[in-house]
Parts: structure tokens; C-alpha cells; sequence
């Protein structure tokens, strides 16, 4: 006999645009990360994770070989040499700049603290995004503690922790030879900078990076626009798109370099696209 299915837990919660949420598109990206990227699933979600589309994965696919691709060749995989101990290190000590700094200021800059209540309870409804911290801080909470309040701890948490895994490497290498420490400190120098830059923008690939983020963050609508009828077009998929993202040398070539970059990850708004008659731009990643 066949166990019925809670259909509470199986399917996605709607925001007031008939969006999923904000996290449950978080969680589907960070799953589907973890199987491409070949790393431990984390954090735990107290949502439902939106499933990626297959173009969605696809641009993942790249950030593996681009952006991810000097962080998941730290991996151990026997000795670690302490200079690549060093950059982990560094990479570990630019998150804690990360969330110590760069957060408030990215918040101000793109005016995220000036959102009403309203307008986010159409992106994260409350009650799920309270849920959320609530299995972050794992204790019980009380009603009177705001969402502020609980989001703060759970940052100060988290750079809490952080501080203590690079005080305890410090630690660790402080009991070695000159030699040593010196292999140590220039990874972690090198390090610093290996994921994220001085800006907070990710490292690795200059060309396409934005442009893909901003594809992902779009996931939702361009799947919504490739199912109209009649279904929309690259065009369109620029329009919906340049409120966000500075396009290079005008609509024309900026729908021309968008048509390029779709190819390459297998988007195609209104099917697949023949072989090109003429030699293709080497892609850029």
C-alpha cells in the first residue's frame, strides 16, 4: 500500500507574485552545486529547493571550471602543503571581510535596506524567512525576537566561527619552521584574493560571470517567457534583462553577444538554433 504524500513538504510555497521564494531558489541552486561542484551539501534548508533548469546547470557546469575552478583544487587529497593550507586560509579569512564589511556596504549600494516590508514579503515571505533562522541559530526562539534581531546572530555566528577555524590554523602553523610559515602566509595572501577581489565580485572569470548571475537570478521569468505563446525572443530576453545588466556597444551587439553567451549554455527562447553558416567567436569563459 502505497504511503500518501504530504503534499505541505513536496510542494513549493508561492510568494505573493506567484514566485517561488527567494530561499527556495537558493536551496535548489545550492543542491544542484553540490552535486557539480562534488562537495558536502551545506547549509540545510527549511524549504522546498526550486529545481534548476538544465541552461541553469549548465552556467553552474562553468563556474565549475571558471570561478570554482582554483578553490576545488585546494581539496585534499593526501599531504597538504602549507601553502595551499595558507590559501584556504585566506579564503576563509576574505568571508570573514565578507560578512564583517563588504554585506552592509553591497546592502546599501543596491538600496536593499530601503525594500518595505511589503515589496520583501513578495520576494521572502516573513514567516518562512523567520523559519529559516530559526534552524540556523538551533535554539528556541521567542516570539518577541525580531527577524533583525535573529539575522544578526546568525551572522555574528558565523563569523564567530570562521575566526575560530583561522585562529586555530594560525595556531597550528605558529609551532613550525620560518620556512614553513613563510609557504604558509604567502598562500594566505594569495588566497585572500583568489575567490573574491578587494570589490566583493567574484574572480575567475571577467567575461561572463555577471551576465550568468544574472540569468539565474531571471530563472524563474525566462522559463515563464519561453512558454508564452507566441513565445518570446532573444530580444525580449534583453529587454528583461537590461534594467539589470550593462550591455556592451548598444541593442544590436549586445543582442548578438547575449545570443553567443545563450548558445553556450544551451538557452534557446524559441528553439534550438541551426549550425552557423560563418566561422563563431571563440567563447570566452
Amino acid at each position: 500500500m502505497k504511503k500518501k504524500m504530504n503534499k505541505e513538504k513536496t510542494e513549493p510555497h508561492f510568494n505573493e507574485c506567484g514566485r517561488p521564494t527567494l530561499l527556495e531558489f537558493l536551496a535548489g541552486y545550492h543542491v544542484e552545486a553540490s552535486k557539480i561542484f562534488e562537495t558536502e551539501p551545506w547549509p540545510t534548508y527549511s524549504v522546498r529547493a526550486h529545481p534548476i533548469s538544465n541552461w541553469g546547470k549548465n552556467i553552474l557546469i562553468r563556474f565549475k571550471k571558471t570561478t570554482m575552478r582554483a578553490i576545488l583544487k585546494l581539496r585534499p587529497n593526501g599531504e597538504v602543503h602549507l601553502q595551499q593550507y595558507g590559501k584556504i586560509v585566506g579564503i576563509l579569512n576574505r568571508q570573514i571581510t565578507f560578512l564583517k564589511t563588504d554585506v552592509w556596504e553591497i546592502i546599501e549600494k543596491e538600496g536593499w535596506d530601503k525594500i518595505s516590508e511589503e515589496k520583501w514579503e513578495k520576494i521572502q515571505p516573513r514567516a518562512q524567512l523567520r523559519a529559516q533562522l530559526v534552524k540556523m541559530l538551533n535554539r528556541d526562539v521567542r516570539d518577541d525576537e525580531t527577524i533583525e534581531e535573529l539575522a544578526g546572530e546568525a551572522i555574528d555566528k558565523k563569523i564567530e566561527q570562521l575566526e575560530q577555524m583561522r585562529n586555530n590554523a594560525l595556531r597550528l602553523v605558529s609551532n613550525r619552521s620560518a620556512k614553513e610559515q613563510k609557504l604558509f602566509y604567502r598562500g594566505m595572501a594569495q588566497g585572500y584574493e583568489l575567490f573574491l577581489d578587494e570589490m566583493g565580485n567574484l574572480t575567475g572569470d571577467r567575461g561572463r560571470t555577471e551576465i550568468y548571475l544574472e540569468l539565474l537570478a531571471s530563472q524563474y521569468e525566462i522559463e515563464k517567457m519561453r512558454r508564452m505563446l507566441p513565445p518570446r525572443n532573444d530580444e525580449d530576453l534583453y529587454d528583461h534583462l537590461q534594467p539589470w545588466y550593462r550591455f556592451p556597444n548598444g541593442r544590436e551587439a549586445g543582442i548578438a553577444w547575449l545570443r553567443d553567451v545563450c548558445d553556450d549554455i544551451s538557452l534557446y527562447m524559441t528553439g534550438k538554433r541551426g549550425r552557423p553558416s560563418g566561422p563563431r567567436r571563440t567563447p570566452v569563459f
